[in-house]
C-alpha cells in the first residue's frame, strides 16, 4: 500500500510497526505515571527533600545495569522476548505496589525496594523497540518510523500527567497504581504478537567506509549530548511541582496541565523528524538543546499559570523531534548486530541522567526557590549544546 504525497509515492508502514508503537507507548506512560505519582505524594507523605532525591535515584539507578546487561541481552535473544518479559515483570510489581499503598500510606522503603525492582527490566522495552524498527522497514521508512515510535517518548508525558491527578484524586495513592499495571500488562499481550526478525534493513558498512563502532565520536558525541540534556532537564521533575504550588499558586490540575501542554506542542512537531534526520542529525540534536535552553529560560519570570504554559508549549515544540532523530541516526550510525547493546547503554545513561539532575533539584529545593533552580537548569542546557555543536561538526565532517 501507497500514499501519494506531492509528486512522491510514500509507502505505509507495515501494521507491526504500529503496534510496537502501542506497546511502547503503553511501557513509556506506565513509567511517566509511576515518577509523575511518586512526585507528587512525596509532600503530603512527609517525605523531605534528601528522602525524595534517594528515592528517586534508587528507583532509576538499577536502570544502570539493566540497560547495560539487557541491552546484551536484546542481541542475544531477540527485542520480541526481552520486551515481554519487561511488561510482565513490571505489571506483577505494579500490583504488588496497590496492595501495599491500599490504605494511603506508603512506607518509604517499601517505595525504595518496589521502585528499584521495576527499574532494573525498564530499559528493554526502549532497546527492544529501537532494535526491532530496523528489522520492520526498509531503509527510506526508517525516519517515519522512528517518528512513530517517538510518540512513545512524547504522548506519555501527555497522557501520564493527564491521568495522574485523576488518579490519585479518585483512587487514592494506593490503587492509583493499577493504571500503570493494567498499562504494563498490555505490553506483554502485545508484543508476544509482534514478528521475531532477526535482519535488518540498515546495511553494513560497505567496504572502504570506516566501520560503525557504536564506540565512534559521533556516536559518542551524540549520545554524550543525551546524557547532559538530560541531566540538567532532571530538575524539572522535583522542583516543578514546588514551582506550580508556590510561585504560579495551582493545585495538582495546574501542575499536570504543564505537562500536558508540554506533550502536545512535542507531539505536533514530531512530523518534523525524518526531515530533521535527513542529514547531519547529531548538529541538530545540538542546536534543539541551545534553543530549548533560551525558550525555557524566561519561565524563572513568570507568575501566572497562562504564561507558564505558554513556556511549556514553546519548549515542548523543541523537544518534539529531539529522541527520533537521534534513534534514527545511532541506527544508521551502528551495525545493526549490536542495537540492542546501544540502544540498551543509551537508556542506561539516560535514566540515571535525569534522576541525577531529579535528586539535585530536590536537594538545592531546601536551598534555593524553584525559580532559580529552573533558571539554572535552561541556562545549563544551553551551554552543553554550545559545547557539543563543534565537537559534533568534527565528528560529522570525518565520517566517524
Amino acid at each position: 500500500m501507497t500514499v501519494t504525497v506531492g509528486d512522491r509515492a510514500t509507502r505505509a508502514l507495515p501494521k507491526p510497526v504500529w503496534w510496537l508503537a502501542a506497546a511502547w507507548t503503553l511501557a513509556s506512560t506506565a513509567d511517566n505515571f509511576l515518577l509523575f505519582v511518586i512526585l507528587w505524594i512525596a509532600g503530603p507523605q512527609g517525605w523531605s527533600g534528601a528522602e525524595t532525591a534517594l528515592l528517586v535515584v534508587a528507583i532509576r539507578i538499577p536502570a544502570l545495569f539493566g540497560g547495560v546487561l539487557g541491552g546484551r541481552a536484546v542481541d542475544r535473544f531477540g527485542p520480541v522476548p526481552t520486551m515481554v518479559l519487561d511488561g510482565a515483570v513490571r505489571a506483577a510489581l505494579m500490583g504488588v505496589l496497590v496492595v501495599a499503598g491500599w490504605s494511603g500510606r506508603f512506607p518509604l522503603w517499601v517505595m525504595l525496594v518496589l521502585g528499584a525492582a521495576a527499574g532494573v527490566t525498564a530499559p528493554l522495552s526502549f532497546a527492544a523497540a529501537r532494535t526491532l524498527v530496523p528489522r520492520l522497514v526498509d531503509v527510506a521508512s526508517l525516519g517515519r518510523a522512528n517518528a512513530l515510535l517517538s510518540v512513545g517518548d512524547q504522548l506519555p508525558m501527555l497522557v501520564g500527567a493527564a491521568l495522574a491527578g485523576p488518579a490519585l484524586a479518585l483512587l487514592g495513592p494506593g490503587p492509583a497504581f493499577v493504571v500503570p499495571m493494567v498499562m504494563l500488562a498490555m505490553v506483554a499481550v502485545i508484543a508476544a504478537r509482534l514478528p521475531r526478525r532477526t535482519a535488518a534493513a540498515v546495511e553494513v558498512a560497505r567496504p572502504g567506509e570506516p566501520p560503525r563502532r557504536w564506540s565512534s565520536p559521533r556516536v559518542a558525541g551524540l549520545m554524550a549530548l543525551s546524557v547532559v540534556y538530560y541531566l540538567v532537564y532532571g530538575p524539572f521533575e522535583t522542583v516543578l511541582p514546588y514551582f506550580a504550588r508556590e510561585q504560579l499558586g495551582v493545585s495538582v490540575g495546574g501542575y499536570s496541565l504543564l505537562w500536558v501542554v508540554f506533550g502536545v506542542a512535542s507531539l505536533m512537531t514530531l512530523p518534523l523528524a525524518p526531515l530533521l534526520a535527513r542529514r547531519r542529525p547529531g548538529l541538530v540534536n545540538g542546536l534543539g538543546a541551545v534553543v530549548w535552553g533560551v525558550v525555557t529560560v524566561p519561565l524563572v519570570l513568570t507568575e501566572s499559570l497562562p504564561a507558564a504554559m505558554l513556556v511549556f508549549v514553546v519548549s515542548g515544540a523543541i523537544w518534539g523531534p529531539y529522541s527520533a532523530v537521534e534513534a534514527t541516526a545511532l541506527q544508521r550510525w551502528t551495525d545493526p548486530a549490536v542495537h540492542g547493546r546501544v540502544f540498551g547503554t543509551q537508556r542506561a545513561m539516560l535514566a540515571i541522567a535525569a534522576p541525577l539532575g531529579a535528586a539535585v533539584g530536590a536537594l538545592a529545593n531546601d536551598h534555593f526557590g524553584p525559580a532559580v533552580i529552573l533558571g539554572t537548569s535552561a541556562v545549563a542546557c544551553t551551554l552543553a549544546g554550545l559545547v557539543s555543536l563543534p565537537l559534533l561538526a568534527k565528528a560529522d565532517r570525518s565520517g566517524r
